[in-house]
């Protein structure tokens, strides 16, 4: 007969486990939008609603002044844009024995994982002023945002072309397609045309439509982009890219995370921006924006960490710790001449 052989599996009980006592690294996600926000902080006892007001232009003289009759004058007149605040929030429940007998600080770790989810939280506040409005949960999800307007006329996405009316404005910003299309759908994903792609010329036909707005740049002169990786790895394919960043290294970088500049605007990207990715399509998001396209006003700061102890009615035995974070905020766009959105598929090969 053949041989027993003795293995660790036989003898399992006699195994003990080792444990490493260095935490493994937490993969997140960069957030960039907060920092070209127009901020404001609502201060305490003044409602729940955050209000911003600018003047109307004035065209300029269109006729002479008559001497000794009366000139009319127009009223100066000004616009508002409102957003009420609302209350964001997550957090963790520990148990005492769980707090004692763990190898690693558990109210440390969880402080680290809420910091960043506190971020990226504020990042889709953000996302609010500038994409989907009205609920944290449009920007929560790319096929809540894309995927029903895959099959859309331009119009629907509120298109440079048309009108803001609230019937068609799907985004807070005017869309501009890459591709002369007027439907995303009709784009092949595995070969879509130059147009249709992340490209230099797309990038300019966007600061065009800015310019022609006579929307402000930042104060370095540049426009901001902002678009996940997958939509710069596209753009970064053409050739005319490369030519503007061939010396990147001696460029000087003004944005947390900035990855390249063209046709007068400055790029970053985040795993954060959305992006419509199935087996027929993939398309992409590049906001291009300039000075106070969008606010955000907090309530009472930004981020307040909250930690929960002591026993009361509902823990009599104090076992449980509460670690959460809490914000109140608002996000709106400002000026929709400030900005625009470009929906371009994307083609890595």
């Amino acid at each position: 007969m053949a041989d027993t052989n003795t293995t660790t599996s036989i003898n399992d009980n006699m195994m003990q486990s080792w444990f490493s006592r260095k935490i493994l690294a937490r993969l997140e996600p960069q957030v960039k939008l907060v920092e070209f926000a127009q901020r404001e902080e609502l201060p305490l006892r003044t409602g729940t609603t955050a209000t911003w007001n600018g003047w109307r232009s004035l065209t300029p003289a269109s006729s002479t002044l008559g001497e000794g009759t009366a000139n009319s004058l127009p009223a100066l007149s000004s616009r508002r844009v409102t957003a009420t605040i609302a209350g964001y929030g997550r957090g963790y429940k520990l148990t005492d024995l769980f707090q004692m007998t763990a190898i690693f600080d558990a109210v440390n770790g969880a402080m680290d994982t809420l910091g960043d989810s506190a971020a990226k939280t504020v990042e889709r506040i953000c996302q609010m002023g500038i994409f989907k409005g009205g609920s944290i949960a449009y920007n929560q999800s790319t096929t809540v945002i894309l995927s029903v307007f895959m099959s859309s006329p331009a119009s629907a996405f509120c298109a440079a072309t048309g009108t803001m009316n609230a019937s068609n404005r799907q985004f807070q910003f005017p869309a501009v397609f890459g591709t002369s299309c007027t439907r995303l759908s009709a784009v092949n994903k595995s070969a879509p045309s130059v147009s249709a792609r992340a490209s230099v010329f797309a990038i300019r036909k966007v600061v065009d439509r800015l310019r022609t707005l006579n929307a402000l740049p930042m104060a370095d002169g540049l426009f901001v982009g902002y678009t996940h990786p997958k939509g710069l790895t596209t753009l970064r394919r053409d050739p005319t890219w490369q030519n503007w960043n061939q010396y990147t290294q001696v460029k000087e970088t003004m944005y947390k995370g900035e990855t390249g500049q063209v046709e007068g605007v400055r790029f970053v990207s985040s795993t954060e921006c959305p992006r419509y990715a199935v087996t027929a399509h993939s398309v992409n998001m590049i906001a291009i924006f300039g000075q106070q396209a969008f606010g955000l006003t907090t309530l009472n700061g930004q981020v307040e960490m909250i930690i929960g102890r002591g026993p009361d009615k509902s823990d009599v035995f104090n076992q449980f710790t509460t670690i959460t974070f809490k914000i109140y905020a608002a996000a709106a766009a400002l000026n929709v001449s400030a900005g625009r959105i470009l929906f371009v598929h994307e083609f890595v090969a």
